[in-house]
């Protein structure tokens, strides 16, 4: 408890948003020291409905860190004088929401926090969102999300009345419908599905991230996306023969949603809904990891969640400076930025480089072991998994030669310098990509 009154007491001080930034930073060293000198599952039992393990901690230090990243990079808020005091509060309770989903071990207690999320993202999308359009992205958000989250409400109940508890701690589950089991089972994961999102449900995803602020985008790739698989690796836990069942039906789907959307991305012309596309791509491949139900599967995913939280965050940071400087998110009119900011393509290489599985990041070995847990399935989907990695590279490197490359507009010479807290937010970032690759077993070994 007293990791989330740290960050209650800094209330007072909503004004600056940098010592909110200071404190939540502050807070992960002891998640650190919990999670990662924590050898035992579920060791860190904080009451009968809380509790942690190696996969929830890495995941509360994920959304502290980038929640933090996030205020930072909304310091025109602060200058502009956009509701600051309401920023920083939709800011804390959503990262309040998230801390609790990631460390509830009741079933229901998970799906109150999961759905809860919902409304500070809502209020920040249409409080601080671009255009008009953040009525409708919003709409698209809320019922996706509902639509899809109340059969699984239903299905929790019907699982109490059959086993009489919700506890991830405890194993001794039963189906509430034996005869029934693939139907039960896709109602029951849809709302993950459709929160990851897996394709033909991500209509709401691309809407929200061109209509959301920097800080919207930055904590729903960072850290929203990956309530889904968070909650299909903990249903997966359970009931890991049905999982295994039913991977037949969605993998294929999975792998060539991604294929097609990494295809959308190389025709794209807005450096938002590029990244935005991408993050399908990426999760696509990280739910045929963990239906494989295998430790690599499920041990890469954890890494890729990590992986792709920071790099797409990052990538959506640099997309935000973008803008904020040429007023433009079209790729075709932001050419040329090497000759006037060196270093924002340096920045740009190293995120591009990292969403792209370059090594040494840690979104290498992820992909590694998603892959090899994926070709466990079915050697067929070797086919799927290297027309992905080609796109990948295809549409990462479009990217970044599009907006860097070319002759630049005589608009472009009077253009402002770069902000200093840029390089911090940037380093804070990338830097921690490369450097948990020294010591993967922090964000693998968690089973």
């Amino acid at each position: 408890m007293l990791m989330l009154i740290m960050p209650l007491l800094s209330l007072p001080l909503l004004s600056n948003p940098w010592f909110i930034s200071s404190s939540f930073i502050l807070t992960i060293i002891p998640w650190a020291l919990i999670s990662f000198t924590n050898p035992y599952p579920w060791a860190l039992t904080l009451s009968s409905l809380f509790s942690i393990d190696l996969m929830s901690s890495s995941l509360i230090i994920l959304t502290l860190w980038i929640t933090s990243l996030m205020i930072l990079a909304s310091y025109k808020i602060k200058f502009t004088n956009n509701l600051p005091n309401n920023f920083i509060i939709s800011s804390l309770t959503l990262s309040i929401f998230l801390i609790l989903t990631f460390s509830s071990s009741n079933l229901f207690l998970f799906y109150v926090f999961f759905e809860s999320s919902l409304i500070p993202i809502l209020i920040l999308i249409l409080t601080w969102g671009y255009q008009p359009e953040r009525l409708q992205a919003s709409m698209y958000l809320m019922m996706y999300t509902l639509t899809a989250s109340l059969p699984m409400l239903v299905m929790i109940f019907l699982m109490y009345l059959k086993n009489n508890h919700l506890s991830f701690i405890l194993f001794s589950w039963s189906t509430p419908f034996p005869s029934m089991m693939n139907s039960w089972w896709l109602i029951l994961i849809l709302a993950f599905l459709v929160k990851m999102p897996m394709f033909s449900l991500h209509l709401w995803l691309p809407k929200a991230h061109v209509e959301a602020p920097v800080a919207g985008s930055m904590i729903l790739a960072g850290v929203l996306l990956k309530l889904g698989t968070y909650g299909l690796m903990r249903m997966s836990l359970i009931f890991t023969q049905v999982n295994k069942q039913f991977s037949s039906v969605i993998t294929p789907l999975a792998l060539w949603g991604a294929v097609i959307t990494s295809l959308i991305c190389i025709r794209q012309t807005d450096l938002k809904s590029l990244i935005a596309y991408s993050s399908i791509g990426h999760m696509g491949i990280l739910l045929a990891g963990i239906l494989s139900s295998t430790e690599w599967g499920w041990q890469g995913a954890l890494a890729m969640m990590i992986a792709h939280g920071l790099s797409s965050s990052a990538l959506f940071l640099l997309a935000n400076t973008t803008y904020e400087l040429t007023h433009t998110r079209s790729i075709f009119l932001t050419k040329g930025m090497i000759i006037i900011f060196p270093a924002l393509t340096l920045w740009w290489f190293i995120a591009t480089a990292a969403n792209m599985a370059a090594p040494p990041s840690i979104n290498l070995l992820s992909e590694i072991l998603l892959i090899t847990a994926t070709l466990s399935q079915a050697s067929l989907l070797a086919i799927f998994l290297t027309i992905l990695s080609f796109l990948t590279a295809a549409y990462s490197l479009f990217l970044f030669a599009s907006t860097q490359h070319g002759a630049t507009s005589p608009s472009s010479i009077s253009l402002p310098p770069l902000n200093s807290s840029f390089f911090l937010n940037s380093s804070l970032h990338l830097i921690p990509i490369f450097l948990l690759i020294l010591k993967p077993e922090m964000i693998c070994n968690w089973l």
